[in-house]
């Protein structure tokens, strides 16, 4: 009997380092919780700034919430004043009530393009709203702030171990201080079982369905962006809102005169305003615009009230503008939304002619110089029911910026007459196809070989390929917790591409958008697309 305990000295640890290491190679239990998003960019046309408004993330409450404000080439210098109103009451009441600003600052604004900020102060979890006032205009900006919760798994995982700690000492304790052996396998046996249940919810929890999250699927609250473990009553499956419908209300704006343009988004099904827009690429709103000369604006109207979006824009001249936003309500999917009407621009003092742009084919260049910055872009076979991939080299060095949380942006209107006309706005407006993709950032170097001096290009010389040294999308997709690449981060490029399947034949208008030394350069070039194969269209 006095030989037992010595062996069991001596088994014991072995087993249970056994164990511990069948648990460390399980991974981890965090990928069960969800992620907490990192910062939140949201891009805003703010009077005649292009703004991109980045919280940083809250890594407690109370605590600190950084603002940074990214202007863009062409922003005027200036201050910003912001303010924090929480917009959710606290059951705890704390000292200032829901709807009542609880931090202020201000941001100035130099003629240097680049990130300015300023420091705020959050007191709780859940809905709250950025006020950014340039003097003129005030945008509204709601986000969330979660608190760090523990998921039950998780919490399982650490105390098993903890238990099996305590059990361990316990065991060894009993081995050494009684006669009988045998009775130390009775906390050894706790040991194991709790090792087992760790190793158990630790594997599983990768598995594990997360909770909808607050702000994205379910309307915030202060409770359940405190702990969105928490059971939820009442318990939903379906988190899908009605389609939205667009208005743009107001008198009919001048051509070469400033005016702003209220967006009124109101539910399919109630008619109420929607206010439960997330967002999406960086912005709570995408609106896109053509107008009569075929010129593109991709700007992000600012928010005045619950369901109002409003941009601040000068027509260039008179003619039709046909639009369309891209928006995510809380639940659902991508929604594109086009005016039914568009918009009319009266007579006024308008802009000069607009060049066309250049026409793009397989197998030739449409070159332009945009801000000094070169830009070629190269179609492969564009062919209607089959894949297209789109190239573009943008400079000639890596320094290309992500912009809305991407390297570049195409946008595809059509199919256009061929020529459009002098109104392309007025047929974009009839047209069944307003696309908006994103760049793929990888490239084919095989997509470009040698040229001659018409633009032909040969496609067989892969090795001479301008787009060598094309940088991936490293850092634009963050993994749970990290926060994506701002545009801060000028590190991208040259090349980027883009694959779009054109539905049908016929002439379309393309623009590829990509940010460069904060200037968001904007090429247009003129595509078209063949009838396909017998089964395409």
């Amino acid at each position: 009997m006095e030989t037992i305990p010595y062996r069991f000295l001596r088994i014991v640890p072995l087993a249970v380092l056994s164990v511990l290491w069948l648990a460390v190679s399980a991974g981890p239990a965090a990928a069960d919780t969800p992620s907490y998003g990192g910062d939140v960019q949201v891009a805003q046309t703010l009077g005649d700034r292009e703004l991109t408004l980045v919280l940083r993330r809250v890594t407690t409450t109370p605590g600190p919430l950084r603002l940074d404000v990214i202007t863009h080439a062409g922003s005027a210098a200036g201050s910003l004043r912001v303010a924090l109103t929480p917009t959710g009451a606290a059951p705890e009441a704390p000292t200032v009530p829901a709807g009542v600003p609880t931090s202020r600052g201000a941001v100035t604004l130099g003629a240097v393009p680049g990130s300015y900020g300023t420091t705020l102060w959050v007191d709780r979890p859940g809905p709250w709203e950025l006020a950014v006032d340039d003097g003129q205009r005030t945008a509204r900006v709601p986000f969330v702030v979660l608190a760090q919760a523990t998921a039950a798994p998780e919490r399982t995982v650490y105390g098993g171990f903890l238990v099996a700690g305590a059990l361990l000492v316990v065991s060894l304790l009993v081995a050494v201080r009684t006669r009988r052996g045998a009775w130390a396998l009775v906390p050894a046996g706790g040991v194991v079982a709790a090792l087992s249940t760790s190793i158990t919810a630790a594997m599983l929890s990768a598995s594990l369905p997360l909770p909808p999250q607050p702000g994205v699927r379910l309307d915030p609250t202060v409770h359940n962006a405190a702990n969105p473990y928490a059971p939820a009553q009442p318990l939903v499956g379906d988190y899908s809102r009605p389609p939205v419908l667009l208005s743009v209300p107001g008198p009919a704006p001048v051509a070469g005169r400033a005016a702003d343009l209220t967006l009124d988004l109101t539910d399919g099904a109630t008619g109420l305003p929607v206010d439960d827009l997330v967002v999406h690429d960086g912005a709570l709103v995408h609106l896109l615009m053509v107008g009569p000369s075929g010129q593109l604006w991709h700007a992000h109207p600012v928010r005045i009230a619950p369901g109002v979006f409003q941009l601040h824009v000068t027509p260039p001249r008179t003619g039709h503008y046909a639009l369309s936003v891209e928006l995510v309500r809380r639940g659902g999917g991508v929604q594109v939304v086009r005016s039914p009407a568009g918009i009319d621009v009266i007579t006024g003092v308008a802009a000069g002619p607009t060049p066309a742009p250049p026409p793009l084919a397989p197998g030739y260049d449409a070159t332009a110089i945009l801000s000094g910055t070169p830009v070629t872009v190269r179609a492969a076979v564009a062919v209607a029911g089959s894949p297209t991939t789109l190239t573009a080299r943008i400079g000639d060095t890596n320094d290309l910026q992500p912009w809305l949380g991407m390297l570049g942006h195409l946008v595809v209107v059509g199919p256009l007459p061929d020529p459009p006309g002098a109104d392309v706005g007025a047929a974009a407006q009839r047209v069944p196809v307003w696309a908006h993709a994103h760049s793929m950032g990888d490239l084919t170097p095989a997509l470009f070989g040698t040229h001659d001096t018409n633009g032909r290009h040969d496609t067989d010389d892969a090795g001479s390929s301008p787009m060598d040294g094309m940088d991936g999308m490293a850092g634009l997709m963050p993994g749970n917790g990290d926060s994506a690449a701002d545009e801060t981060v000028a590190a991208y490029g040259p090349g980027i591409s883009f694959t779009y399947t054109f539905p049908q034949p016929g002439h379309y208008r393309v623009w590829i958008q990509a940010e460069r030394q904060y200037r968001i350069l904007t090429m247009p070039a003129d595509l078209t697309i063949a009838p396909g194969t017998a089964g395409r269209r």
